[in-house]
Formats: structure tokens, sequence, C-alpha cells
């Protein structure tokens, strides 16, 4: 069953935009779900620079929600009105369907695909949005949003969260509220509460006074479990007195998320200069509370707990971490390369022995079970500053995976990670020659270029600005064996002469040894997919002039050509010429003459048999067929 939920410009939830210069940037979120979604854009109107601004929007949700069923969007530019810079809605809603979690409640065309995994209208677009096409809108995507300007990424992501499911089905007529459509309300309103009265919205009856009360009394909050764990206090919900049509209910507070918050995305205004290009914590946490997500994992949010001093015994001090995440695979999460079990979100956990050196720390999160569920935050919190005067030493050392040898220039790659005390201020690390980053006393990276010689490595460490800071390791490693490549091209046999094309095929044996792997392999000319490793292959050369003549082809491959096989190292004899011989009695075409002549020695056996076409040692049914498939040709 579904009612179709579609909404004038004027009646859609819209963004109202503020004149007012706010200068804020909240970059794309680094979290990433190990499900993505297919998210299908129709553009109406749309001038291209808004094509490509939109499509980064997309880009961005279909990276944090998880469906099996493509999400089709319809997209227009059209003049809104004064101050309105977009609006949007789902199409249709639909309830009672198979895979819906609860009776008698409406879910939004995507939702309710992506739970039912199935198109349940593939007449109709799942999303319509509008966007102003008279706004001043600022197409780039890096957030610097100039004076007196909207930022068009922001927009969209906005009301694509309405069209997801962002939305609710109460209003205000004078002091009447009103909640559900034909009977039923939108999953949005199972998970709003009124604090004013301490019960569920769904509590009050639709056309009230009473519901009228809640949903202008400031008090409307978000009771799902995933909203609740993405904030300290309850995700509170936009319900102001007077009513305001577009902005009450269907958005999240403006005064509890200012600009510059995390979580700004979904309130109703938008100042000029404001970039929020994340659907932030809050609004991850209440679309898996209605649904989404729940075919992936997600990291929706690392949140800084205490940070204890530094240790002057040790120089070093601890950082707690709240983690918040939904559907952990099974396995560990790894938070900057130290593991913890699984407990559920939200967890703490705590980072131990950390350099005091006074620098910002990166904070990677990833589950083992699943690598591709994994978040970054850059500069999550600050390391107190150094609190002993500790010497530069190396702690520990790991030697990590060793590339093989590269044929092409006869070098290979080796990764290695350093953990050192007291390297505040001593600069980068410079290791045989390569300089490399070190951050939070530890340095990651891969010295590439080295020698394939098979013989033992020693690693030598210095400092760019501490000369004493230098360390020797000796024997860390073994290069591997030397790799010269090489080829050996063999004749593995000659085909006949083709009748009827006067060519031949050649079938090569060719065995090598080291290839580079990159590249291709040219034999004769003629380009083959170069071997990815050592061993022995086949091919074959076709249309080949059959001339009776002496032939010969050489190899080599395009990104090494050192590495190849001579052409006077491969030869072999062609086949005689064999166009026109059906023409036995020379006269220059094939015809009644020549086929009275293949009659006349029917049945001959011998080398000299007039009239052995196909080269048998006898006169039979196939050559008499090769002369008619040709009679009449010139010669």
């Amino acid at each position: 069953m579904h009612d179709h939920a579609a909404c004038s410009i004027e009646a859609c939830d819209g963004l109202v935009g503020i004149p007012e210069d706010h200068f804020i940037y909240v970059p794309p979120p680094t979290a990433f779900r190990s499900a993505a979604a297919t998210i299908e854009v129709t553009y109406n109107n749309f001038p291209p620079d808004a094509e490509a601004a939109f499509q980064y929007a997309v880009n961005i949700w279909a990276a944090q929600i998880s469906s099996d069923v493509s999400i089709t969007v319809d997209a227009n530019w059209a003049s809104l009105g004064v101050n309105i810079l977009g609006s949007a809605s789902p199409n249709t809603v639909h309830r009672n369907f198979t895979g819906a979690p609860n009776l008698d409640v409406y879910y939004p065309a995507a939702l309710a695909n992506q739970l039912a995994t199935n198109d349940l209208d593939a007449s109709s677009a799942d999303i319509s949005c509008n966007f102003g096409s008279d706004v001043n809108w600022y197409f780039g995507l890096d957030g610097s949003v100039p004076p007196g300007a909207y930022d068009f990424v922001t927009v969209v992501l906005h009301e694509l969260c309405h069209g997801l499911g962002f939305i609710g089905s109460a209003t205000v007529a004078g002091n009447t509220g009103f909640i559900g459509q034909s009977g039923s309300p939108f999953v949005y309103d199972t998970y709003i509460n009124d604090n004013n009265t301490g019960g569920a919205l769904l509590d009050f009856n639709t056309g009230t006074s009473a519901l009228g009360n809640a949903l202008t009394g400031g008090g409307l909050v978000w009771s799902g479990t995933e909203g609740l764990a993405a904030t300290i206090s309850p995700p509170g919900i936009y319900a102001p007195d007077p009513w305001e049509p577009g902005a009450s209910f269907s958005h999240l507070r403006e005064d509890m998320y200012l600009t510059g918050n995390p979580n700004a995305l979904m309130t109703p205004n938008l100042n000029t200069g404001e970039a929020i290009h994340d659907p932030g914590p809050i609004v991850m946490g209440m679309f898996a509370d209605m649904g989404w997500g729940m075919q992936g994992c997600s990291i929706s949010a690392v949140l800084t707990g205490p940070q204890l001093d530094c240790n002057p015994a040790t120089n070093t001090y601890s950082q707690q971490l709240i983690l918040i995440y939904d559907n952990p695979p099974a396995g560990l999460i790894n938070v900057n390369g130290s593991l913890f079990t699984i407990s559920g979100s939200p967890q703490t956990i705590s980072l131990n022995n950390l350099p005091a050196n006074g620098s910002p720390v990166d904070v990677d999160v990833f589950f083992t079970g699943d690598p591709g569920c994994t978040t970054t935050y850059p500069s999550l919190f600050t390391a107190p500053a150094p609190c002993a005067d500790g010497t530069c030493s190396i702690t520990s050392y790991y030697i990590g995976s060793q590339s093989t040898c590269n044929p092409v220039d006869g070098t290979y790659s080796q990764s290695v990670d350093l953990y050192f005390q007291y390297t505040s201020g001593a600069g980068d690390v410079i290791v045989n020659g390569q300089q490399f980053t070190v951050t939070n006393n530890q340095a990651s990276f891969t010295l590439t270029g080295l020698v394939a010689d098979g013989e033992p490595v020693d690693m030598l460490i210095t400092f760019t600005e501490d000369d004493a800071c230098a360390f020797a390791v000796f024997d860390a490693w073994t290069a591997p064996a030397p790799c010269p490549c090489s080829m050996v091209l063999e004749v593995a046999d000659v085909g006949a002469c083709g009748f009827n094309t006067g060519t031949y095929d050649v079938d090569l044996l060719f065995h090598v040894a080291n290839p580079p792997g990159t590249g291709l392999l040219d034999i004769g000319g003629n380009l083959f997919e170069s071997p990815t490793s050592s061993g022995s292959y086949t091919t074959t050369l076709s249309g080949l002039v059959a001339d009776g003549g002496p032939a010969s082809v050489g190899a080599y491959f395009t990104d090494l050509p050192t590495c190849n096989s001579p052409e006077d190292a491969t030869t072999w004899t062609a086949p005689p010429s064999c166009e026109c011989p059906g023409d036995l009695d020379g006269d220059g075409i094939i015809g009644v003459s020549d086929t009275l002549e293949i009659l006349a020695n029917f049945g001959c056996v011998g080398n000299d048999c007039i009239g052995d076409i196909d080269g048998d040692i006898i006169v039979g049914v196939s050559d008499i067929l090769q002369l008619l498939s040709v009679f009449g040709a010139s010669c």
C-alpha cells in the first residue's frame, strides 16, 4: 500500500537563506559505510556548474547509506521565492510492504525500497527536489564560499536528506495539531518525544490542541537509540511558537546546533558563507534508527574523552576516545594500530603510552573484520607538551612487506615502521637517504628504488633538525635476488597454405624469465599482453604469406626492450604458394576443363597425382569441392 506524499514547491520542507556571512566550513565525512548506494539524478534545466556540485553532494550521501536498490532523484531548477534556497520530499511513502519493520507506519520511497530490497514504485522517482534559480550560488566543492553567496553543495545535501527520510507528517493549523497520513504516521514521527510531557508525540490524539501545543512547545526530541548515542543530550527537534510551515518539526533545533556545529546541516536556516559538507553524527544516528545503513558497517563519530597528564618518567600520556558505530563486523577495532575488543556503541577506549610532544594527533579507526569500514579524524586532539628532558632514541622498529624485484630497473621497495622517543623538534627522519615525516614519534614509510642484489641491508637513520639524533640498524632485512629478464622464442608448428587466402599460420613457443609485468609483448610487430610471471607460453601468428621462402621473427617487451629474442634466432621455411592450385590446365582461369581434368584423375593416389589440390596424396571429393568453391576465378 502507498499514498502519494509529493508536495508543491511552497509546501515542501524548504531551507531558508539568511543573508549574513558566517564563514564556516565543515568538510565531508571521513567515515564510509562498507556498502554504498547508487543514486541516479535526472536534472531539469540545471546549468553545468550546478550539476557538478549536485553530483558531488550525491557522492557524499551515496558513501554514507546502503541500498541494494538504486535511488532515483528528480531535480528541478526554478525560482522558489524570496530567500528560499531549496525544497524536497519523497515522491511516495509506503506501508505494510514485505520487509517493513513496523506495521501501519509509512516509510519514504528510497528507505522503503531499501528495506524491501525491491523498487515498490518504479513508475516515479523516489525523491523530488527543487533549487532556486535566482539565488547567488557558490558552486565550488571546497567550502570557500565568497561573501554574500550560498553554498550549493550544502543545500543539496540538506534537501536530499529530507527526501531520504528526514521528514515528518505533523502540521499545525491555528492551535490544532495534526499528525499522520491516511491514519498512519511516518517512521520519523515514531521517534519523536515531547520532553514537556514526558511521552511520545504519538501518544497525543491528532486534531487536538494538546498536539498543537506539543508541536510548538519547544520540547520535542529524538528518542531513537542510535540518534541518542551520537550526542550527549537528546537531539532537539525544531518546534518554535508559532508554527513555521516548511521549517517546524522536520529540522533540528537552530539554537542547539549553531553555525559550525558538525550537526548543523539539518537546521532550517543557512547563512551566506556557511558550508556544511557532512550530514553529521546525529543525522546518521537518526537514519540508522529509521532503518538506513542496516546493510553495512559504519563509524559515525569519534569523540575525545579525558586526557591524562604527561608522565615525567616516560614522557608519555593517555587519551580516552569515544567511538560511535553501528553494525560492526566480527573481529576487533583498530585505533592508530592498537586493537580493542568490540563491546558495543558508544564504546570508550584508551590510547596509552602516547609520546608527549605537544603535536596534533590524527586518529585512524577501522574494523579488522571489514577494513573498508573506516574513518580518519585529522588533528582530533593535541598531545601535552613534553615533561621530561629525554634523549632522542629509537624504541622499536617493524620491517613490513617487501616487493618483488622489478626487472625493468632491478629494484624493489621495502615498507618500514619506526618508533622513537623525544623526537619533537628533530624534524623529518632520513632513512638510507630518503626523507619521511615523523608523527607522534612514529614514522611509517616505504623505501623505493632499492637495488635487488640478494644482500643484507643496513638501515641508517638521521633527523633533519638534530644531527645528534642518529641510529643504525644492521642487517635490517635482505634484498631480493637479482631478476634479469630473459626470453627464448621457438617455432612449435608451421601450418599449411590456405587455399583461399594464400597465407598460413605459425605456432610459437616462448620461454620467459622475470618478465617486466607491465607494457606489452611485441612479436614480429604483433602486440600481445605481457606475461606476469616466469614460464612457458604459446601464441599464434596468422596471415603470413605462403611463398616457400625463409621466414623469421623477433620479440621484445615494450617496457623493457633489452629483454628480447633476436629475429635471426627464430627461423623457419614458409609453405609453397598455393594460390589457384585448381588451375590444372594453366589457362589462368578455373573452368570446365579443370573440372574434367580432376574427374579424369579421380581416385589417383601418390605425390604426382594431377588434381590433388588439398595435398592429401589422393584425388578425391575434397579436391572437387575446393575447385568448385572457386569455379570461374581468374588466377
